[in-house]
């Protein structure tokens, strides 16, 4: 079984999906890895989906868009538990959990919007929030609160610069004569 996210435009037509395709290590054992990615564009916005794991640990899969001329990426998550963990009171506090602060390095190393999506925990470890292209929070939710965050993007702040500035070519291998 793959876990994917549908996307929906403002009509609730579905405009296609996308799998999660960097699993987590946790879920090999239950989950098939998908091997797509796409761009999606609404009302002449490019965006892209990233998973979870995707968003924390492989920020390829946000260059990947951004290069592509992504100008947001969407990042469904779920982060803490209903059990046990972290309380956080401070969106970024130092001493935190690193989600927030991974949220702000995916939208600054690329100039992008990076819309991140949590479920409402108890002990939830990072909030549903929007970061600009500057790497600035530009909104989020209450830790722990059921919402919905509205927000208006400018396009034209998006420019995924730093992403346009990747120079694959430069990473040659060494080789030793």
């Amino acid at each position: 079984m793959e876990r994917d996210s549908d996307v929906i435009d403002d009509r609730g037509r579905i405009q296609g999906y996308q799998t999660k395709n960097q699993l987590d290590p946790t879920e090999d054992r239950f989950y098939v890895p998908g091997n797509t990615r796409q761009i999606f564009e609404i009302n002449g916005t490019r965006f892209r989906v990233a998973i979870c794991h995707e968003g924390w640990r492989y920020p390829e899969t946000v260059r990947w868009a951004a290069v592509r001329g992504a100008k947001i990426v969407f990042h469904p998550q779920h982060t803490g538990s209903e059990q046990e963990g972290v309380l956080p009171t401070e969106w970024g506090a130092n001493g935190g959990p690193y989600y927030e602060k991974a949220m702000m390095c995916r939208s600054l190393e690329n100039t992008i919007y990076f819309a991140s999506v949590n479920y409402a925990l108890r002990f939830q470890e990072s909030a549903t929030s929007l970061i600009a292209p500057s790497g600035e929070c530009q909104a989020y939710l209450p830790y722990g609160q059921e919402g919905v965050l509205v927000q208006a993007i400018k396009d034209d702040e998006a420019t995924g610069l730093l992403a346009a500035r990747y120079a694959p070519e430069r990473y040659q291998e060494f080789v030793s004569k």
